[in-house]
């Protein structure tokens, strides 16, 4: 296994898609036209970025016959691995105070790690000093509809209802060897994986500013127990845009997302309590 990434160099790896889109940006926006972007009345707005920090993971993976298992933390227990995050944003403001969102986060990590204590995962126990692979891939889709209740040249203010649909699929792997005290090796792995629905509701505030520049503002929650799931899930993100030309933007922005749930399903029974949070940089476009 390699050197983990030092912070830093982490930071520059995640931002190079994004800056290499700003180069490319850059470079055709003479052939584009000077047009100016208007994040209020355009139709459509793209943004793709990536987050700058990990996300905190818990899982507990019980049994089939539902014993309980051991709740990993799974920076703690691997640390720093090989980790990649994209969001996708879109919006389509398809009449002067309605609007359709949709977003795509995937997150996904590999780590492998010596274990320095018994970890009891989906029925199966992975003892002390087992080098365990541990898999986590996560997809987020979200599709909203927002309407503009208060409307006005510089700002608007918005209520939303839609639905995310996140996708979970998690793994340990490991070779065993020794138990009892023999010599014999065996090949262990088990997954847990779930797709649920989270309807949400939500509002935003959005402001063009001067300079080229908007502030966009928004928070998203709800909580409920439906079929095979119950928990809650929350979104708040504040972004800072700067878009001179419509097919030429950058943001900053910082964005805290939280689902915590248990899950009681044919391919997964267990809890998993999720959160990203931190800076995130994108790349924007709007016509």
């Amino acid at each position: 296994m390699g050197k983990p990434r030092s912070p830093i160099r982490r930071v520059v790896g995640l931002g190079t898609v994004v800056f290499a889109m700003l180069g490319v940006g850059l470079s055709c926006a003479p052939a584009m036209g000077a047009d100016e972007a208007d994040v209020l009345n355009d139709r459509f707005i793209f943004a793709l970025g990536t987050y700058l920090v990990d996300a905190d993971t818990d899982l507990e993976l019980r049994g089939d016959a539902g014993e309980a298992g051991t709740r990993i933390d799974w920076n703690r227990t691997f640390g720093e691995g090989s980790l990649t995050r994209i969001r996708l944003d879109a919006q389509w403001r398809f009449a002067e105070r309605h609007k359709l969102r949709a977003l795509w986060f995937s997150s996904d990590r590999s780590d492998n790690k010596t274990i320095d204590r018994e970890i009891e995962w989906g029925g199966e126990t992975f003892p002390v000093n087992a080098k365990v692979k541990g898999d986590l891939e996560y997809q987020v889709y979200e599709l909203s509809y927002e309407y503009a209740f208060l409307r006005r040249d510089s700002y608007e203010l918005s209520a939303s209802v839609g639905a995310y649909w996140v996708s979970m699929d998690s793994r340990l792997s490991a070779t065993i060897t020794g138990e009892g005290g023999g010599t014999t090796t065996r090949d262990v792995s088990r997954d847990g994986s779930f797709d649920v629905p989270l309807p949400v509701l939500g509002l935003r505030a959005q402001w063009a500013l001067p300079y080229d520049l908007s502030f966009d503002l928004s928070g998203q929650y709800f909580t409920a127990n439906i079929d095979v799931y119950d928990g809650d899930l929350q979104n708040y993100r504040a972004t800072l845009t700067w878009q001179p030309r419509k097919w030429l933007g950058l943001g900053i922005g910082y964005d805290w997302f939280s689902a915590d749930l248990d899950v009681d399903a044919s391919k997964f029974n267990g809890n998993v309590n999720w959160t990203f949070s931190g800076p995130m940089i994108y790349y924007s476009v709007s016509f």
